[in-house]
């Protein structure tokens, strides 16, 4: 159960939740990282990317050297952030989380990415996008258009507020609603459309540390300017239902050399979870990364 919780109070959350993100695609759940932790998780969770980051920049030079538009000057990413530090490990079911990413999925929700994101004082404004399987930068992509129903969601993103999260610095950037088009702004589809400059219609993503975005994957965003002199950090998590194919996004898969190193493409890579980090998570974590695991 959720620190701060009971049931009834967990089931109102999810409700709300669920009803937020299908009319304007995000909603926002507060307290799920306990404030008495969050600031050690947070200086834990940086320690691994900046232990990581020489690793990471050097696979992100290899896909630009493709061609490919990826990452963003100033943004400190970490693929498969679990690897590195399972400190955050016991919060990915919390029940406010899971309880909305069932009710909007489906039974038997895995989990498809666990990245750490810290945007450095500095960092660029990015590009308009929706996420993995959505965004047609990717080899792996769904082809627009596509089905603009609520009921039509299949991926379920989460930005974890390790810091506070403000319009100085860098509060993810979002259009509200977005969810509902039958494209998305990383494609070429929408003539005249500037991909990296202001939208009329958006907003900030603001929040208290240790709150959760929730958004569904098709909503516009983009990385904010961070203006202040700290970073803002966040992990990165998405739900997938169990009938996703995650694989093409998996390294090391025969889906992921077809379709994406063979055509000289890029995806949401990522990395499989280490059998000896499998086995230190609760039955109840477990159950949301058993596709992920190697031996």
């Amino acid at each position: 159960m959720s620190p701060g919780t009971d049931g009834s109070t967990a089931s109102s959350d999810v409700e709300v939740a669920v009803a937020e993100i299908r009319d304007a695609g995000y909603a926002v759940i507060p307290g799920v990282v306990p404030a008495g932790e969050v600031a050690s998780i947070c200086d834990e969770v940086v320690a691994a990317q900046l232990r990581h980051n020489a690793a990471a920049e050097a696979e992100l030079a290899k896909i630009r050297a493709r061609g490919h538009r990826v990452g963003n000057a100033g943004v400190g990413p970490l693929k498969q952030a679990l690897n590195a530090t399972q400190c955050f490990a016991p919060y990915l079911a919390d029940e406010r989380v899971l309880g909305t990413a069932t009710t909007l999925l489906g039974d038997f929700v895995r989990i498809s990415c666990t990245d750490t994101v810290v945007n450095h004082p500095g960092c660029e404004r990015g590009y308009w996008h929706a996420d993995w399987p959505y965004n047609a930068t990717n080899s792996t992509h769904v082809s627009a258009p596509y089905a603009s129903e609520p009921a039509a969601i299949m991926h379920l993103s989460s930005i974890w507020m390790l810091t506070d999260f403000s319009t100085e610095n860098g509060g993810t950037l979002f259009v509200p609603g977005s969810h509902r088009t039958s494209d998305n702004p990383a494609g070429e589809t929408r003539q005249g459309f500037d991909r990296d400059g202001p939208h009329p219609d958006e907003r900030q993503a603001t929040g208290t540390v240790g709150s959760v975005l929730l958004y569904d994957s098709r909503m516009w965003h983009a990385v904010a300017p961070n203006i202040t002199d700290e970073p803002r950090v966040a992990l990165i998590v998405r739900y997938a239902p169990w009938w996703l194919n995650l694989t093409p996004s998996l390294r090391g898969t025969r889906d992921h050399e077809r379709m994406v190193l063979a055509t000289g493409g890029k995806n949401y890579d990522q990395i499989p979870v280490r059998r000896d980090v499998y086995e230190s998570l609760s039955e109840e974590v477990k159950q949301l990364y058993h596709h992920f695991v190697v031996d």
